[in-house]
């Protein structure tokens, strides 16, 4: 049973700016949106690139972490933490701290990027 779809569209310049403001605001606002996994990896690997790298690493997270919360709500109100964005092949899986009402879901997720913008989708369903 599908529970909920969301979709959130992003311009990537929004976070570019971010990122371009220097290691100080990046660092910030990497520890305000990533989980504990993802901070690692970002700091060991994608701190250590250039800022187009970081802003792409960030806002392909922000996008996809706001697509889940809004096809998780109502059910669960998700925190930033509760959700992993795994890039591991050609297409990036999630991995979601559900709550009790959604402890069996699972989150199907796409993401389209263009001409300088994001969108990423995410099904949340319930076998």
């Amino acid at each position: 049973m599908i529970v909920g779809i969301g979709v959130d569209i992003l311009c990537v310049s929004r976070i570019e700016a971010i990122v371009r403001r220097g290691s100080r605001f990046t660092g910030r606002f990497a520890r305000r949106i990533l989980s504990d996994r993802e901070i690692s990896y970002f700091g060991s690997t994608v701190s250590l690139q250039d800022e187009a790298a970081q802003a792409k690493y960030l806002a392909t997270r922000w996008c996809l972490k706001e697509a889940v919360y809004k096809a998780a709500y109502p059910y669960q109100i998700l925190r930033w933490s509760d959700v992993t964005v795994i890039k591991t092949g050609p297409k990036p899986t999630m991995d979601v701290r559900w709550g009790p009402r959604l402890e069996s879901a699972q989150a199907h997720i796409s993401l389209s990027h263009d001409g300088g913008m994001l969108a990423g989708a995410v099904v949340v369903e319930i076998s």
